[in-house]
């Protein structure tokens, strides 16, 4: 994948406000009766808000306005879209600020009517739209189900407006051609993250440890020296719980042991072969298993995605697998969490000395049976949502007084070029996030050290849940073996899933 250098440019940044602070010129020393001295903290305060909106004003017009809105959409006549990613009710401001963004697509125009849901997407819930014909006009896919949706005939063809916008060079395209299919385009991308480790920096620190692990042998050591069961403290942890999310993981740590998508599912004219019950994917169910029953550092219950989050989020977990983009999450749910104290670093590396992160995110599609109006005005209104320039410093801006808009967590560039520089430098100067803490793993994206792995495309969700069952086997039994879990799940895979592909 084409990574920009974000940590080069956030560098560059932090030397320049460096700069600047070292060279304002200090008050001249007056008479205390004339003016009393400014205690050090407030004066720290005062500082640290005249550069910030130092920041912020550098940046304003910073954002080319890059997309040619249409004068009218569907000729003026009246259409009504349903789109997804409406904030919840219990988000009342984010509710508030998401209605004032559709008046102003309204001002422009006002032949649209939009109808928000908050439905997030998930492979089984989305079956059921579908088989209900209740998908919405616009709607968001996980970045491994794009191919699913265009073969299935559930996705719009949106060639056209992103040629015409010359989107295609914009986007990059290693995430852009991810929804495209001979040749055209079907889906825009929304964000893209990468897996890796966050940490607890103060927990290491107390342990004797400066930096978090760069060994998968080196976390299991350090895991053991930051396990306190009587604290109810895991040294490290993941998703264990049987589910979807858990199997995800446990892709995400194989990679690291050296499995390839192609060892995971061969193709081939006679169909489809499971090739998974051995190489990379057992040594790391056999470290999984080592974890839990050898270095015992793992929580001794099942963790979701949510409870493997609030395990760092309340200090439960020294170090844990997740996305960077669950920073945001952790954020907005945990709001007394110390935040400040979470790194984020690259997955440690394998036998074969590599790091590697398996990356995912999400692709807005259009329902391929809206008219040619509806389609028009869906792209159009997530077009205006994601880069009119206006829009992105309202969202911005909207941080100051919404602490449900968290700006700055580690993900991945979706851009290239000078827009992606622009859109970097915009953020950083409003972020509300401990940006320099993400260094390392900044760093490992673009230095290569850490590579990227894309999610498996052939069955993936299905092969996420098989690989589930895996997991919270190998964690609850002591007993079991993982080479034999291993080839069950690979045979009941064959004969459920692969087997019954066209």
């Amino acid at each position: 994948m084409k990574i920009k250098s974000f940590a080069q440019l956030f560098t560059l940044i932090l030397m320049l406000s460096l700069v600047l602070g070292a060279c304002t010129t200090p008050a001249a020393e007056a008479p205390a009766a004339e003016a009393p001295a400014v205690e050090a903290p407030a004066a720290e305060e005062a500082a640290a808000a005249e550069e910030a909106a130092a920041a912020e004003e550098a940046v304003q017009g910073l954002l080319p306005a890059i997309i040619n809105f249409p004068d009218q959409i569907a000729g003026g006549e009246a259409v009504n879209i349903s789109v997804v990613q409406k904030p919840p009710d219990s988000q009342p401001e984010a509710v508030e600020a998401w209605e004032a963004q559709v008046v102003r697509f309204q001002e422009m125009y006002p032949n649209v009517t939009i109808e928000g849901t908050d439905y997030a997407y998930a492979p089984d819930s989305f079956a059921a739209l579908v088989a209900g014909d209740q998908i919405p006009t616009l709607f968001e896919v996980y970045l491994n189900d794009p191919e699913k949706m265009i073969d299935q005939g559930v996705a719009a063809d949106l060639t056209s407006i992103i040629k015409d916008q010359n989107l295609d060079q914009v986007f990059n395209t290693d995430i852009l051609d991810i929804a495209a299919k001979d040749g055209k385009y079907y889906g825009l991308p929304r964000f893209a993250y990468a897996m890796g480790l966050a940490y607890n920096m103060e927990m290491l620190n107390t342990a004797g440890f400066d930096a978090p692990p760069t060994t998968w042998e080196e976390l299991a050591t350090m895991a053991q020296a930051l396990t306190d069961r009587d604290a109810g403290v895991a040294g490290f942890s993941f998703i264990t719980d049987g589910s979807g999310a858990a199997g995800w993981h446990m892709t995400t740590i194989a990679y690291n042991f050296g499995l390839d998508n192609a060892e995971i599912v061969s193709a081939a004219d006679a169909g489809y072969t499971a090739n998974f019950a051995s190489g990379p994917m057992l040594e790391a169910a056999n470290f999984i298993d080592d974890l839990r029953w050898k270095y015992d550092v793992l929580p001794l219950e099942y963790l979701a995605w949510d409870t493997n989050g609030e395990a760092l989020a309340t200090g439960r977990a020294a170090m844990i697998v997740m996305a960077g983009d669950q920073f945001t999450w952790m954020k907005q749910t945990y709001t007394d969490a110390p935040i400040a104290d979470f790194g984020f670093a690259p997955l440690p590396a394998g036998p074969n000395g590599k790091s590697t992160s398996l990356v995912g995110g999400n692709i807005a599609m259009v329902n391929a049976k809206a008219t040619p109006g509806e389609m028009e005005a869906a792209v159009y209104w997530r077009l205006f949502t994601q880069f009119d320039p206006d829009e992105i410093i309202a969202n911005y801006e909207s941080s100051k007084v919404d602490p449900a808009v968290v700006i700055g967590s580690p993900t991945l560039p979706l851009y290239v070029g000078e827009y992606e520089a622009a859109v970097e430098e915009t953020m950083l100067a409003y972020a509300n996030m401990p940006v320099e803490n993400y260094a390392a793993f900044l760093n490992g994206i673009t230095s290569g050290t850490a590579t990227m792995q894309p999610e498996p495309l052939i069955a993936g969700q299905e092969f996420y849940t098989a690989m589930g069952t895996v997991v919270s086997t190998i964690v609850a039994d002591e007993g079991a073996d993982p080479a034999e879990v291993l080839t069950q799940a690979a045979d009941t895979f064959q004969t459920n899933v692969l087997d019954l592909i066209d």
